[in-house]
């Protein structure tokens, strides 16, 4: 009745949009492959999702959906409202993607390196859809979608956040049944419901297998799935810890989606050609936020990450190598780069010379600047604050990922994260203003170099791997300083989330150095 009712539509022009083609039905309505129209030209081709009701609560649940935005999700443009057949209907606009993993899949030969690929760039989205404090629900090869290059959870129909009233009978066709986790049957949603189907569906990219045995039989299916009756054929020896970490029948013992990613990481260490044992990852929390209130009513937000493990630098640059493991502890660090407001509220000037809007990142500061700034906020707030480390900078910016950008490795979608030479002007802008990477955190690539803790190094020979700051016990004063992240007047390059640049600590550069701040006990 449904793909009925959708056919239908094929052709319709729904406000803007004209539906092109019917792909197919899924979740709680059909997809469309459409055209936004504007003069009778098509100006972008997009994929429509049409949902037959026009509930609030159904409305609430799209306009959640076009709220969430990372590298490794679907993008959800707008939402909108339309009558067809005496029906009020529901749709949401999203970007066309070129193919699904179920249809790789299905055409076989996927090589050990993509499947690796993938599940990294699957547990990419899922680590920040955790951390924002939803569950997919739906996680299957057909809702993992490939736009270019890129691998992207699509599909939020079943979403929900975490601690609301769910119903649990949201499926009802074997193919999603075979990826739900025991518990799904008695109503426990948590994000390890997540990292339970990634489990089932890496058991499939690898061995072209399914883990039940259940002669089409939908009951028989659903009580294996219950019942945890997993029958797991041979696991390659690189995926096997993964896949056992996520198919833990207590949920409580399953990995995290940043579980997945530091086990992955040896993987790019190889890719560099350093070999290092993989040690065992200790369960970790998602980001906190936190606020504090400065002079004047300016506020200063906080994110407490948990402690990891990541691969920090890269093979790009002599100054970046070499690539190393290194473990960070739990500290917070600013949700963006220090303002001028914020500068202002707290030392009583303000030093920029980009002075058009308070929120631009405060820049003409030095090191020593940069220091006195946190001081006198460990005064006003009773914590300890000061300048990130170098590596505690990476760990925060790469936020669970090893590619060259926050976002992946494409220069083209640099625009959508950050301002630079092509971009911004030649001068900083507003904070937040670009899309933040999977930990929440805005402008770690872009508008300002931002001060480390660290001396200066040509290379990361003999650097500490504790997460501290690389501190010479000689002439430290005059030692030129570690910057991060780029600015607003540097190319691509020079935005990677491993790029490094060195300054002297008296110096103010061009209107385009600032900071941002980590807190060493934020006291939560």
């Amino acid at each position: 009745m449904l793909d009925q009712m959708m056919k239908m539509l094929e052709g319709q022009q729904i406000n803007s949009y004209r539906l092109n083609k019917f792909i197919g039905a899924g979740g709680f309505g059909g997809v469309f492959h459409a055209s936004e129209i504007v003069r009778n030209t098509s100006v972008q081709e997009v994929a429509i999702k049409v949902i037959p009701e026009s509930s609030d609560d159904k409305l609430i649940e799209l306009q959640n959906a076009r709220k969430l935005e990372h590298s490794n999700l679907i993008k959800a443009y707008s939402v909108g409202e339309f009558r067809f057949l005496n029906t009020e209907m529901l749709y949401l606009v999203m970007e066309l993607a070129q193919g699904s993993l179920e249809n790789h899949i299905q055409k076989g030969g996927l090589s050990s390196g993509e499947i690796k690929n993938i599940t990294a760039q699957v547990a990419q989205g899922l680590n920040y859809l955790h951390g924002q404090n939803k569950v997919h629900r739906d996680l299957k090869p057909g809702n993992i979608l490939r736009v270019n290059q890129q691998y992207k959870l699509a599909d939020f129909g079943l979403i929900r956040t975490l601690n609301n009233k769910s119903h649990t009978q949201t499926v009802h066709n074997s193919g999603t049944i075979i990826y739900m986790p025991p518990e799904a049957f008695k109503g426990d949603i948590s994000s390890a419901w997540d990292l339970w189907s990634l489990g089932i569906m890496l058991i499939e990219m690898t061995t072209k297998q399914l883990p039940y045995k259940f002669n089409n039989d939908i009951n028989q299916l659903m009580a294996k799935v219950m019942n945890c009756e997993l029958q797991i054929p041979s696991l390659p020896k690189e995926f096997k810890p993964i896949i056992e970490g996520c198919l833990q029948k207590d949920r409580k013992q399953r990995w995290t989606a940043q579980q997945v990613l530091n086990a992955l990481q040896p993987v790019q260490q190889a890719q560099a050609a350093v070999r290092m044992p993989v040690s065992p990852i200790p369960p970790i929390a998602s980001p906190t936020p936190f606020t504090e209130n400065l002079a004047d009513g300016i506020r200063l937000e906080m994110v407490s990450l948990p402690a990891g493990k990541f691969l920090m630098g890269s093979s790009e640059s002599d100054s970046e190598k070499p690539p190393h493991q290194v473990k960070v502890n739990s500290f917070a660090i600013g949700k963006y780069p220090i303002t001028q407001a914020q500068y202002q509220a707290v030392m009583g000037t303000n030093p920029s010379h980009f002075k058009n809007n308070p929120q631009n990142p405060v820049e003409q500061v030095s090191w020593n600047d940069a220091k006195a700034f946190c001081q006198k906020l460990s005064r006003i707030t009773g914590k300890t604050y000061r300048l990130p480390t170098e590596a505690e900078w990476e760990y925060a910016c790469r936020a669970g990922t090893t590619t060259r950008y926050y976002f992946g490795d494409n220069d083209n979608q640099l625009g959508d994260y950050a301002w630079g030479r092509e971009n911004s002007n030649n001068k900083t802008h507003p904070v937040g203003q670009k899309k933040p990477n999977g930990w929440g955190l805005y402008d770690m690539s872009g508008n300002v170099w931002e001060w480390c803790e660290d001396d200066w190094h040509d290379s990361y020979a003999g650097a500490p791997d504790d997460g501290t700051a690389w501190l010479d016990n000689d002439n430290r004063s005059q030692s030129q300083k570690c910057l991060r992240g780029g600015s607003w007047y540097y190319n691509p390059v020079n935005r990677r989330s491993a790029n490094r640049c060195r300054l002297y600590p008296v110096g103010r550069s061009d209107f385009n150095v600032g900071f941002r701040v980590a807190c060493v006990s934020p006291g939560l």
